[in-house]
Protein backbone atom coordinates (compact mmCIF):
# COMPACT_ATOMS: atom_id res chain seq x y z
CA UNK A 1 0.00 0.00 0.00
CA UNK A 2 2.61 2.41 0.72
CA UNK A 3 4.15 1.43 -2.41
CA UNK A 4 1.40 2.40 -4.25
CA UNK A 5 0.78 5.55 -2.66
CA UNK A 6 4.67 6.39 -2.82
CA UNK A 7 3.84 5.93 -6.67
CA UNK A 8 0.79 8.57 -6.97
CA UNK A 9 2.63 11.27 -5.11
CA UNK A 10 5.72 10.62 -7.51
CA UNK A 11 3.66 11.12 -10.61
CA UNK A 12 1.29 13.98 -9.46
CA UNK A 13 4.64 15.91 -8.08
CA UNK A 14 6.12 15.37 -11.87
CA UNK A 15 2.84 16.57 -13.33
CA UNK A 16 2.77 19.65 -11.27
CA UNK A 17 6.24 20.11 -12.50
CA UNK A 18 5.76 19.49 -16.06
CA UNK A 19 2.51 21.98 -15.74
CA UNK A 20 4.36 24.04 -14.08
CA UNK A 21 6.69 24.19 -17.12
CA UNK A 22 4.21 24.02 -19.67
CA UNK A 23 2.51 27.11 -18.52
CA UNK A 24 5.78 28.65 -18.19
CA UNK A 25 6.54 27.78 -22.25
CA UNK A 26 3.04 29.12 -22.71
CA UNK A 27 3.56 32.22 -21.68
CA UNK A 28 6.88 32.26 -23.52
CA UNK A 29 4.60 31.75 -26.65
CA UNK A 30 2.47 34.09 -26.15
CA UNK A 31 2.00 37.22 -27.87
CA UNK A 32 3.62 40.45 -26.25
CA UNK A 33 -0.06 41.74 -26.01
CA UNK A 34 -1.03 38.95 -23.90
CA UNK A 35 1.94 38.37 -21.62
CA UNK A 36 1.24 37.98 -17.83
CA UNK A 37 3.09 39.99 -15.63
CA UNK A 38 2.78 41.70 -12.17
CA UNK A 39 3.48 45.61 -12.52
CA UNK A 40 2.54 48.10 -10.06
CA UNK A 41 2.67 52.03 -10.23
CA UNK A 42 4.38 53.80 -7.67
CA UNK A 43 4.13 57.26 -8.45
CA UNK A 44 6.11 59.91 -10.80
CA UNK A 45 9.70 60.02 -10.63
CA UNK A 46 11.94 62.45 -12.45
CA UNK A 47 9.94 64.74 -15.04
CA UNK A 48 8.92 62.77 -17.46
CA UNK A 49 8.83 59.10 -15.84
CA UNK A 50 6.95 56.70 -14.28
CA UNK A 51 8.27 54.09 -11.67
CA UNK A 52 7.01 50.76 -11.11
CA UNK A 53 7.60 47.82 -8.73
CA UNK A 54 8.06 44.47 -11.31
CA UNK A 55 7.34 41.32 -9.83
CA UNK A 56 8.51 38.26 -12.05
CA UNK A 57 10.13 34.67 -12.12
CA UNK A 58 13.42 34.00 -13.99
CA UNK A 59 15.87 31.31 -14.35
CA UNK A 60 18.33 33.78 -12.70
CA UNK A 61 18.82 37.48 -10.87
CA UNK A 62 19.99 38.71 -14.09
CA UNK A 63 17.67 37.69 -15.90
CA UNK A 64 14.58 38.54 -14.06
CA UNK A 65 15.86 42.45 -14.02
CA UNK A 66 15.78 42.14 -17.94
CA UNK A 67 12.26 41.23 -17.68
CA UNK A 68 11.09 43.30 -14.69
CA UNK A 69 12.71 46.36 -17.99
CA UNK A 70 10.59 45.02 -20.55
CA UNK A 71 7.49 44.16 -18.19
CA UNK A 72 7.54 47.98 -17.12
CA UNK A 73 7.78 49.34 -20.65
CA UNK A 74 5.11 46.49 -22.06
CA UNK A 75 2.47 48.09 -19.07
CA UNK A 76 3.08 51.55 -20.31
CA UNK A 77 2.40 50.58 -23.81
CA UNK A 78 -0.89 48.05 -23.41
CA UNK A 79 -2.06 48.50 -20.14
CA UNK A 80 -1.95 51.97 -19.09
CA UNK A 81 -1.68 52.88 -15.15
CA UNK A 82 -4.59 53.03 -12.91
CA UNK A 83 -6.39 55.49 -11.29
CA UNK A 84 -4.83 56.68 -7.57
CA UNK A 85 -6.56 58.17 -4.63
CA UNK A 86 -7.62 61.96 -6.91
CA UNK A 87 -5.02 61.22 -9.96
CA UNK A 88 -6.86 60.47 -13.07
CA UNK A 89 -6.13 57.22 -14.61
CA UNK A 90 -3.10 57.49 -17.38
CA UNK A 91 -4.76 55.52 -20.46
CA UNK A 92 -2.51 52.64 -22.53
CA UNK A 93 -0.29 54.58 -25.31
CA UNK A 94 -0.90 52.13 -27.84
CA UNK A 95 -5.07 50.51 -28.31
CA UNK A 96 -5.16 46.85 -28.26
CA UNK A 97 -5.73 47.06 -32.03
CA UNK A 98 -3.25 49.44 -33.27
CA UNK A 99 -0.64 46.75 -31.99
CA UNK A 100 -2.68 43.95 -33.00
CA UNK A 101 -2.30 45.32 -36.35
CA UNK A 102 1.62 46.12 -35.87
CA UNK A 103 2.33 43.15 -33.68
CA UNK A 104 6.16 41.94 -35.81
CA UNK A 105 7.09 45.48 -34.47
CA UNK A 106 6.04 45.43 -30.80
CA UNK A 107 7.81 42.02 -30.48
CA UNK A 108 10.78 42.65 -31.97
CA UNK A 109 10.78 46.34 -29.55
CA UNK A 110 9.88 43.80 -26.81
CA UNK A 111 12.46 41.25 -27.42
CA UNK A 112 14.90 40.00 -24.90
CA UNK A 113 18.45 40.15 -24.81
CA UNK A 114 19.89 36.62 -25.77
CA UNK A 115 23.53 35.55 -26.43
CA UNK A 116 22.99 36.39 -30.10
CA UNK A 117 21.12 39.53 -30.22
CA UNK A 118 20.92 42.23 -28.12
CA UNK A 119 17.14 42.46 -27.60
CA UNK A 120 14.12 44.99 -28.29
CA UNK A 121 14.47 49.45 -28.17
CA UNK A 122 12.80 48.78 -25.09
CA UNK A 123 15.70 49.00 -22.97
CA UNK A 124 16.05 52.82 -24.57
CA UNK A 125 13.31 54.02 -22.29
CA UNK A 126 14.32 52.63 -19.26
CA UNK A 127 16.17 55.41 -16.86
CA UNK A 128 17.45 53.42 -13.69
CA UNK A 129 16.15 50.37 -11.82
CA UNK A 130 16.74 50.13 -7.90
CA UNK A 131 18.23 47.20 -6.02
CA UNK A 132 16.62 43.78 -7.10
CA UNK A 133 15.05 41.44 -4.03
CA UNK A 134 15.45 38.15 -5.45
CA UNK A 135 13.99 34.82 -3.49
CA UNK A 136 15.11 31.67 -5.03
CA UNK A 137 11.81 29.00 -5.23
CA UNK A 138 13.16 25.81 -6.69
CA UNK A 139 15.36 26.33 -10.15
CA UNK A 140 13.99 29.75 -10.23
CA UNK A 141 14.17 32.98 -9.03
CA UNK A 142 11.49 35.73 -7.60
CA UNK A 143 12.62 38.71 -8.62
CA UNK A 144 11.12 42.63 -7.15
CA UNK A 145 12.18 45.36 -8.54
CA UNK A 146 11.84 48.97 -9.11
CA UNK A 147 11.96 50.33 -12.71
CA UNK A 148 11.73 53.93 -14.11
CA UNK A 149 10.54 54.07 -17.10
CA UNK A 150 11.14 57.04 -19.34
CA UNK A 151 7.33 57.85 -20.02
CA UNK A 152 7.17 61.10 -22.12
CA UNK A 153 10.01 59.81 -24.11
CA UNK A 154 8.39 56.56 -25.13
CA UNK A 155 5.02 58.71 -25.52
CA UNK A 156 7.15 60.71 -28.18
CA UNK A 157 8.92 57.41 -29.57
CA UNK A 158 5.56 56.16 -30.26
CA UNK A 159 3.76 59.00 -31.19
CA UNK A 160 6.11 59.55 -34.60
CA UNK A 161 5.98 56.16 -35.08
CA UNK A 162 2.63 56.56 -35.81
CA UNK A 163 1.72 54.08 -33.27
CA UNK A 164 0.30 56.19 -30.57
CA UNK A 165 -2.43 59.17 -30.85
CA UNK A 166 -1.27 62.68 -29.29
CA UNK A 167 -3.25 62.54 -25.99
CA UNK A 168 -2.34 65.15 -23.41
CA UNK A 169 -3.24 62.84 -20.69
CA UNK A 170 -0.36 60.69 -21.40
CA UNK A 171 1.97 63.58 -19.93
CA UNK A 172 3.54 63.12 -17.02
CA UNK A 173 3.77 66.77 -16.16
CA UNK A 174 0.19 66.97 -15.94
CA UNK A 175 0.11 64.92 -13.14
CA UNK A 176 0.31 66.47 -9.40
CA UNK A 177 3.82 66.25 -7.53
CA UNK A 178 4.98 66.79 -4.07
CA UNK A 179 6.32 70.60 -3.56
CA UNK A 180 8.18 71.20 -0.97
CA UNK A 181 10.50 74.36 0.12
CA UNK A 182 13.81 74.57 1.80
CA UNK A 183 13.69 77.24 4.72
CA UNK A 184 16.51 78.33 7.18
CA UNK A 185 16.68 76.25 11.03
CA UNK A 186 15.95 78.32 13.95
CA UNK A 187 19.26 77.12 15.08
CA UNK A 188 21.15 78.35 11.74
CA UNK A 189 19.28 81.85 11.77
CA UNK A 190 20.22 82.40 15.48
CA UNK A 191 23.65 81.49 14.96
CA UNK A 192 24.12 83.90 12.05
CA UNK A 193 22.07 86.13 13.69
CA UNK A 194 19.07 86.49 11.30
CA UNK A 195 16.87 87.17 14.09
CA UNK A 196 14.75 90.52 15.29
CA UNK A 197 14.32 91.47 18.67
CA UNK A 198 12.15 93.51 20.50
CA UNK A 199 10.54 94.30 24.01
CA UNK A 200 7.03 93.03 24.92
CA UNK A 201 5.11 94.99 26.93
CA UNK A 202 6.32 93.43 30.28
CA UNK A 203 10.08 94.96 28.87
CA UNK A 204 11.23 91.24 28.42
CA UNK A 205 13.27 90.98 25.20
CA UNK A 206 11.57 88.90 22.42
CA UNK A 207 13.50 87.18 19.97
CA UNK A 208 12.01 85.88 16.27
CA UNK A 209 13.74 84.29 13.28
CA UNK A 210 13.99 87.05 10.67
CA UNK A 211 13.83 85.04 6.53
CA UNK A 212 15.01 88.38 5.07
CA UNK A 213 18.04 88.06 4.58
CA UNK A 214 18.73 86.97 1.14
CA UNK A 215 20.21 90.80 0.32
CA UNK A 216 22.85 89.90 3.02
CA UNK A 217 26.66 89.80 2.04
CA UNK A 218 27.14 87.03 4.78
CA UNK A 219 23.57 84.39 2.60
CA UNK A 220 25.81 83.30 0.10
CA UNK A 221 26.67 80.15 1.40
CA UNK A 222 22.73 79.70 2.15
CA UNK A 223 22.05 80.73 -1.41
CA UNK A 224 24.24 78.29 -2.93
CA UNK A 225 23.14 75.56 -0.57
CA UNK A 226 19.60 75.99 -1.01
CA UNK A 227 19.61 76.53 -4.48
CA UNK A 228 21.76 72.90 -5.18
CA UNK A 229 19.53 71.14 -2.53
CA UNK A 230 16.29 72.84 -4.78
CA UNK A 231 18.35 71.27 -7.67
CA UNK A 232 18.85 67.75 -6.17
CA UNK A 233 14.80 67.46 -5.01
CA UNK A 234 14.19 68.53 -8.96
CA UNK A 235 15.97 65.53 -9.91
CA UNK A 236 14.68 63.30 -7.39
CA UNK A 237 10.94 64.11 -9.26
CA UNK A 238 10.06 66.39 -6.35
CA UNK A 239 9.33 70.32 -7.01
CA UNK A 240 10.69 72.78 -5.12
CA UNK A 241 9.09 76.53 -4.30
CA UNK A 242 11.95 79.29 -3.44
CA UNK A 243 11.97 80.96 -0.45
CA UNK A 244 13.72 83.95 -1.35
CA UNK A 245 11.24 85.09 -4.51
CA UNK A 246 8.47 84.00 -1.99
CA UNK A 247 9.55 86.59 0.37
CA UNK A 248 10.29 89.11 -2.17
CA UNK A 249 6.54 88.54 -3.05
CA UNK A 250 5.32 88.82 0.67
CA UNK A 251 6.70 92.26 0.63
CA UNK A 252 4.14 93.32 -1.84
CA UNK A 253 1.33 92.59 0.44
CA UNK A 254 1.97 95.92 2.41
CA UNK A 255 0.23 96.06 5.91
CA UNK A 256 -1.85 92.38 5.60
CA UNK A 257 -2.30 92.34 9.39
CA UNK A 258 -3.25 95.89 9.50
CA UNK A 259 -6.07 95.16 6.65
CA UNK A 260 -7.21 91.88 7.84
CA UNK A 261 -8.06 93.65 11.18
CA UNK A 262 -10.03 96.46 9.34
CA UNK A 263 -12.02 93.74 6.53
CA UNK A 264 -12.93 91.59 9.88
CA UNK A 265 -13.86 94.35 12.37
CA UNK A 266 -10.94 92.75 14.11
CA UNK A 267 -9.84 94.49 17.72
CA UNK A 268 -6.45 95.37 17.04
CA UNK A 269 -3.81 93.61 14.75
CA UNK A 270 -3.23 89.65 13.72
CA UNK A 271 0.33 88.64 15.30
CA UNK A 272 1.98 86.24 12.80
CA UNK A 273 5.11 84.76 13.27
CA UNK A 274 7.11 84.76 10.04
CA UNK A 275 7.29 81.06 9.42
CA UNK A 276 3.46 81.39 9.98
CA UNK A 277 3.71 83.94 6.79
CA UNK A 278 5.47 82.05 5.05
CA UNK A 279 3.33 78.37 5.60
CA UNK A 280 -0.07 80.50 4.93
CA UNK A 281 1.73 81.72 1.51
CA UNK A 282 3.52 78.99 -0.03
CA UNK A 283 1.72 76.43 -1.28
CA UNK A 284 3.80 73.34 -0.43
CA UNK A 285 3.53 70.16 1.03
CA UNK A 286 6.51 69.85 2.88
CA UNK A 287 8.86 72.25 4.43
CA UNK A 288 12.35 71.01 4.72
CA UNK A 289 13.86 72.79 7.87
CA UNK A 290 18.21 73.30 6.93
CA UNK A 291 20.95 73.78 9.07
CA UNK A 292 24.15 73.77 8.11
CA UNK A 293 27.62 74.52 8.63
CA UNK A 294 31.05 74.97 6.51
CA UNK A 295 33.70 73.04 8.37
CA UNK A 296 37.64 73.72 7.91
CA UNK A 297 39.93 70.65 8.39
CA UNK A 298 43.28 71.57 7.84
CA UNK A 299 43.62 73.34 4.43
CA UNK A 300 40.64 71.89 3.47
CA UNK A 301 36.59 72.55 3.92
CA UNK A 302 33.57 70.49 4.18
CA UNK A 303 29.78 70.79 4.95
CA UNK A 304 27.76 69.53 8.08
CA UNK A 305 24.11 69.23 7.11
CA UNK A 306 20.93 68.46 9.39
CA UNK A 307 17.58 68.86 7.46
CA UNK A 308 14.28 67.27 8.45
CA UNK A 309 11.10 67.46 6.23
CA UNK A 310 7.82 68.05 8.09
CA UNK A 311 4.15 68.75 7.10
CA UNK A 312 3.25 71.70 6.40
CA UNK A 313 0.06 71.23 9.02
CA UNK A 314 0.10 72.71 12.25
CA UNK A 315 1.52 70.15 14.44
CA UNK A 316 4.22 70.11 12.02
CA UNK A 317 4.65 66.01 11.84
CA UNK A 318 8.03 65.38 10.60
CA UNK A 319 8.36 63.02 7.32
CA UNK A 320 12.33 62.40 6.99
CA UNK A 321 15.41 63.50 8.91
CA UNK A 322 19.06 63.27 7.26
CA UNK A 323 22.00 64.50 8.38
CA UNK A 324 26.18 63.76 7.18
CA UNK A 325 29.50 65.00 6.68
CA UNK A 326 31.28 65.60 3.68
CA UNK A 327 34.92 65.12 2.90
CA UNK A 328 37.53 67.84 3.10
CA UNK A 329 38.46 69.73 -0.14
CA UNK A 330 40.93 72.20 -1.15
CA UNK A 331 38.94 73.21 -4.28
CA UNK A 332 35.78 71.84 -3.97
CA UNK A 333 32.49 74.23 -4.89
CA UNK A 334 29.93 74.61 -1.91
CA UNK A 335 27.40 72.52 -4.60
CA UNK A 336 30.33 69.44 -4.65
CA UNK A 337 30.31 69.40 -0.94
CA UNK A 338 26.77 69.56 -0.33
CA UNK A 339 26.34 66.78 -2.98
CA UNK A 340 29.23 65.01 -0.86
CA UNK A 341 27.74 65.37 2.71
CA UNK A 342 23.99 64.10 1.37
CA UNK A 343 24.96 61.98 -1.31
CA UNK A 344 24.48 58.70 0.99
CA UNK A 345 20.86 60.09 2.70
CA UNK A 346 18.85 61.83 -0.44
CA UNK A 347 17.22 58.70 -1.55
CA UNK A 348 15.73 57.38 1.53
CA UNK A 349 15.18 60.37 2.43
CA UNK A 350 13.20 61.77 -0.93
CA UNK A 351 11.57 58.09 -0.89
CA UNK A 352 9.96 58.74 2.35
CA UNK A 353 8.37 62.38 1.06
CA UNK A 354 7.11 60.05 -2.00
CA UNK A 355 5.90 57.51 0.20
CA UNK A 356 3.98 60.48 2.34
CA UNK A 357 2.60 62.22 -0.42
CA UNK A 358 0.97 59.11 -2.18
CA UNK A 359 -0.46 58.64 0.92
CA UNK A 360 -1.59 61.93 0.78
CA UNK A 361 -2.96 61.23 -2.45
CA UNK A 362 -4.89 57.81 -1.42
CA UNK A 363 -6.16 59.39 2.15
CA UNK A 364 -6.43 62.77 1.79
CA UNK A 365 -4.64 65.72 3.21
CA UNK A 366 -6.24 66.97 7.00
CA UNK A 367 -7.33 70.31 7.76
CA UNK A 368 -9.88 71.98 10.32
CA UNK A 369 -12.57 74.04 9.07
CA UNK A 370 -14.07 76.39 11.44
CA UNK A 371 -17.43 78.15 10.61
CA UNK A 372 -18.08 81.62 12.59
CA UNK A 373 -20.14 84.27 12.81
CA UNK A 374 -19.57 88.30 13.26
CA UNK A 375 -22.05 89.34 15.39
CA UNK A 376 -24.35 91.28 13.10
CA UNK A 377 -24.61 87.93 11.80
CA UNK A 378 -28.63 87.09 11.00
CA UNK A 379 -27.61 83.49 11.23
CA UNK A 380 -27.54 81.01 13.91
CA UNK A 381 -25.48 77.63 12.99
CA UNK A 382 -28.17 75.53 15.08
CA UNK A 383 -31.92 77.60 14.82
CA UNK A 384 -31.41 78.83 11.44
CA UNK A 385 -33.17 76.34 9.19
CA UNK A 386 -33.63 76.03 5.28
CA UNK A 387 -35.34 73.25 2.47
CA UNK A 388 -32.80 70.78 2.20
CA UNK A 389 -33.54 67.55 0.28
CA UNK A 390 -36.97 67.94 1.10
CA UNK A 391 -36.94 68.55 4.85
CA UNK A 392 -36.12 71.50 7.15
CA UNK A 393 -32.55 71.40 7.75
CA UNK A 394 -30.41 73.21 10.38
CA UNK A 395 -27.40 75.62 8.56
CA UNK A 396 -25.24 73.68 10.91
CA UNK A 397 -26.23 70.20 9.76
CA UNK A 398 -26.17 71.06 5.78
CA UNK A 399 -22.52 72.31 5.94
CA UNK A 400 -21.81 69.05 7.79
CA UNK A 401 -23.33 67.36 5.11
CA UNK A 402 -21.20 68.99 2.62
CA UNK A 403 -18.56 68.25 4.10
CA UNK A 404 -19.47 64.66 4.58
CA UNK A 405 -19.55 64.96 0.88
CA UNK A 406 -17.17 66.69 -0.03
CA UNK A 407 -14.09 64.43 1.82
CA UNK A 408 -12.18 61.33 1.40
CA UNK A 409 -13.45 59.95 4.17
CA UNK A 410 -16.71 60.79 4.09
CA UNK A 411 -16.05 61.17 8.11
CA UNK A 412 -14.83 64.49 9.62
CA UNK A 413 -15.60 65.04 13.41
CA UNK A 414 -17.33 68.27 14.79
CA UNK A 415 -17.71 70.57 17.78
CA UNK A 416 -20.94 72.49 17.52
CA UNK A 417 -21.69 75.97 19.33
CA UNK A 418 -24.47 78.44 18.20
CA UNK A 419 -21.48 80.81 17.33
CA UNK A 420 -18.94 78.47 15.94
CA UNK A 421 -19.06 75.72 14.25
CA UNK A 422 -15.52 73.39 14.36
CA UNK A 423 -14.59 70.41 11.89
CA UNK A 424 -11.52 68.48 12.62
CA UNK A 425 -9.93 66.03 10.45
CA UNK A 426 -11.17 66.97 7.50
CA UNK A 427 -9.64 64.70 4.76
CA UNK A 428 -9.53 67.06 2.07
CA UNK A 429 -8.77 65.48 -1.90
CA UNK A 430 -5.10 66.35 -2.82
CA UNK A 431 -5.84 67.20 -6.55
CA UNK A 432 -8.93 67.93 -8.25
CA UNK A 433 -10.07 67.25 -12.46
CA UNK A 434 -10.85 71.31 -13.79
CA UNK A 435 -11.45 72.72 -16.72
CA UNK A 436 -10.40 71.06 -19.48
CA UNK A 437 -9.53 67.96 -17.38
CA UNK A 438 -6.73 69.33 -15.74
CA UNK A 439 -5.44 68.02 -12.93
CA UNK A 440 -5.38 70.88 -9.89
CA UNK A 441 -4.02 71.03 -6.61
CA UNK A 442 -6.75 71.70 -3.76
CA UNK A 443 -5.33 73.64 -0.96
CA UNK A 444 -7.58 74.44 2.09
CA UNK A 445 -8.77 78.06 0.61
CA UNK A 446 -10.48 76.40 -2.76
CA UNK A 447 -11.36 73.41 -1.17
CA UNK A 448 -13.30 75.98 1.31
CA UNK A 449 -14.25 78.27 -2.27
CA UNK A 450 -16.33 74.82 -2.68
CA UNK A 451 -18.45 75.36 0.16
CA UNK A 452 -18.85 79.02 0.16
CA UNK A 453 -20.29 79.02 -3.39
CA UNK A 454 -22.32 75.84 -2.48
CA UNK A 455 -23.84 78.35 0.41
CA UNK A 456 -24.65 81.42 -1.83
CA UNK A 457 -26.08 79.53 -4.66
CA UNK A 458 -28.46 77.56 -2.67
CA UNK A 459 -29.37 78.73 0.10
CA UNK A 460 -28.43 82.75 -0.64
CA UNK A 461 -25.77 82.74 2.58
CA UNK A 462 -23.03 85.27 2.06
CA UNK A 463 -19.60 84.35 3.71
CA UNK A 464 -16.05 85.81 3.86
CA UNK A 465 -12.64 83.05 4.08
CA UNK A 466 -9.85 83.78 5.81
CA UNK A 467 -6.94 81.71 6.24
CA UNK A 468 -5.30 80.75 9.66
CA UNK A 469 -3.03 78.94 8.09
CA UNK A 470 -2.23 76.35 5.47
CA UNK A 471 -3.84 73.50 7.44
CA UNK A 472 -6.79 75.92 8.93
CA UNK A 473 -9.55 77.29 7.08
CA UNK A 474 -12.27 79.60 8.33
CA UNK A 475 -15.87 80.74 6.86
CA UNK A 476 -17.00 83.78 8.34
CA UNK A 477 -20.58 84.39 7.55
Amino acid sequence: MNKIKSVFLNALALCLIANAAFAQKQNEKRSVLDQQYEVQYIGVGQDGTKVFTVTTNAKDATEGVEMAKRDAVAACLFRGIAASGNTKATPAIVSYAKAEENIAFFEGFLALPTKKAPGGQYHRFINKTGNPQSVKSGKEYNISVDVQVLYDELVKYMQEKGYAENIKNTEAGKYAKPILMVVPSDVYCNEMGYVQKWKDENGREQTITDYDIFGREDSRDLRLVIASLNEIFNSKGIETQSLEFLLKSMKQEQQENALIGDDYGLDGNVMESPIDRIKRTANVDFLVDLDFEVMEKGTGRYISINMRAVDVSANAREIAHAHGDGKPSNSATINSLLEEAVLNHMDMFCKKLQDEFLNMSKNGRQITVKIKKTDNSEYDLLRTMFMFEGEQTALGDIIYYWLQDNTVDNNPTRIISPNVLTFNQVMIPLTKVGRRNAVQRVDSQSYLQGLQSYLRNNFNVESTIYMRGPSEAWLIL
